[in-house]
């Protein structure tokens, strides 16, 4: 019989001072290369849509890196408040980041849990 990897194991994280007991993590990398769609009427069924970089550039502290995060525990992260994330274990990373979204649930039978996105800052 196979046996279920468990490479996460005695992974911590910690953020802006407070260690979370988590039960889920997942790091993300994500295009932060913005691209507009200018597909018009003129295109037949088939073609390609139609597209061009923005004129306008985001932000330079904008990475693509999110790291999110299920916790068991009533901890409540306010949007944007920033920190530093530390996470050692089966993931290693210190750098500073930034609460993009968070929420706590309550629910019948079951422990208060939390989730949290946090945008990571460059190196």
């Amino acid at each position: 019989m196979a046996t279920t990897p468990h490479d996460g194991s005695g992974t911590s994280l910690v953020f802006d001072g407070t260690t979370f007991t988590v039960t889920n993590l997942t790091l993300n990398y994500n295009d932060v290369r913005d691209r507009i769609d200018i597909s018009n009427l003129g295109q037949t069924t088939g073609e390609q849509r139609a597209s061009q970089d923005a004129p306008l550039i985001g932000t330079v502290d904008d990475t693509g890196v999110e790291i999110s995060f299920d916790y068991i525990g009533t901890t409540e992260l306010p949007s944007d408040t920033s920190g530093t994330l530390t996470i050692a274990g089966g993931l290693s990373l210190s750098r500073s980041a930034t609460v993009a979204s968070s929420n706590v649930t309550l629910a019948i039978n079951d422990v208060i849990r939390g989730s949290a996105t946090l945008r990571v800052a460059a190196s």
